[in-house]
Parts: C-alpha cells; structure tokens; sequence
C-alpha cells in the first residue's frame, strides 16, 4: 500500500479504536454544500470530501460521547513519512451526553481549517492551541476555545509522522473576556481545575 493508504488504514483501524473504543457508526463525512453554504465556496478539491467525523459513543472507562475529525493527518502530498503527518492534527470534542450540534460544528471547523490550509484566507494559520472560535452552541457558551487535552493523548504517531490532537472545548462570555486579558492557556487550566474535564456542558455556569 502506499503511505497514505497505509496511515489511513493505521488511523482509522489501530489507533481510534485505541483511544475512543471504537468510532461509531461510521464516518461523517464533508460534502459540497458546507464549503458552498457556510464559506461560499464552489470550487472544491475532491479530496475534501474524504474529510470527516467520527462520534464515538461512551465506553466502558468513559462515559462521554466524543466527536473527532478524521482526514487532516492524510499525507495526501506526501510519499515518504515527515515529521508531520498532513496538516499534522486531528479536532476532538468530548460532551456528557449526545448532542446534534457537535458534529455540525466539527465539520465546520474541519472544512475551515481546509480552507486555511490552501490559502483560502491568505496568510491566516490553521487552528492552534489558544485560538478562540466565535461560535455558539447554547445560549451560555459563547465561543469555542482550542485546547491541549489532559484526559487524552495530546498527539500520536502515524507510520508518515506525527499528529497533535487538538481538543474543542466551549467557553462562555465572560471566560471569554477573561481569556482575552489572562490569556487562553490561564482559562484553559481554571476550566480543568474546576470541571476535570474539557468536556462541553451547554448549561454549566462561568467560572469567573
């Protein structure tokens, strides 16, 4: 196989199933009308639409559904392994309970961070750890926020390198305001010191 088949295969076969028990029903994937709807986009790269999402139910050792992208680490460009694999990161987004907002807005980040990546947006990096997302998913969590997991590998290795997971985590007004004066990292260590977890609880209340 090649490179690519093979840390596709490696990702989705061996390491997933590793980490999260499994992957669900099965991939959801990317499809025109995101990149056209949500970014006015028409003109598409048929390989985007081999992006997708993984919703991962609970285990027996976690009791929270987990929604994670799969598609950024393919070493599309690639044919002998790098330091990183692909755009060399993977989202991840863990919920108490199943929700039908969390694979919208993972497949949005996904298709943004595409978007990114062949300049779409001129020189404007992919998401990183710290970045604040302006998007809501209920009415006390405001905006998204980029972490580093503690609950899970922060990264792992494909045969073509290596891949950062990047955890999606959901912040309200005021931790919002917080962070954009203490900083992202600063917020990121209240909310886990405080919950345990990154995990999304649309009706938590503001730790600050």
């Amino acid at each position: 196989m090649s490179l690519l088949e093979d840390a596709w295969e490696q990702r989705e076969v061996q390491i997933y199933p590793a980490l999260f028990g499994g992957t669900g029903e099965g991939i959801y994937p990317l499809d025109n009308t995101i990149f056209s709807n949500q970014f006015n986009v028409e003109e598409i790269d048929p390989r985007w639409l081999h992006f997708g999402v993984f919703k991962c139910p609970p285990i027996a050792t976690r009791d929270t559904w987990v929604y994670v992208t799969s598609g950024m680490s393919n070493p599309w460009e690639h044919v002998e392994p790098d330091e990183f694999s692909g755009f060399g990161m993977e989202f991840i987004l863990e919920t108490d309970i199943e929700y039908d907002w969390a694979i919208p807005i993972m497949r949005s980040l996904l298709a943004f961070n595409i978007l990114v990546s062949v300049g779409h947006y001129g020189d404007k990096p992919l998401i990183d750890y710290g970045d604040r997302i302006p998007q809501s998913v209920a009415q006390n969590i405001a905006s998204l926020l980029v972490v580093e997991p503690k609950l899970f590998p922060s990264s792992f290795q494909l045969t073509s390198g290596r891949v950062d997971l990047l955890q999606i985590t959901g912040i309200t007004v005021q931790e919002l305001e917080f962070a954009k004066v203490q900083g992202s990292d600063e917020l990121a260590n209240k909310l886990f010191d405080c919950y345990g977890s990154f995990k999304i609880e649309p009706k938590r209340l503001s730790i600050v």
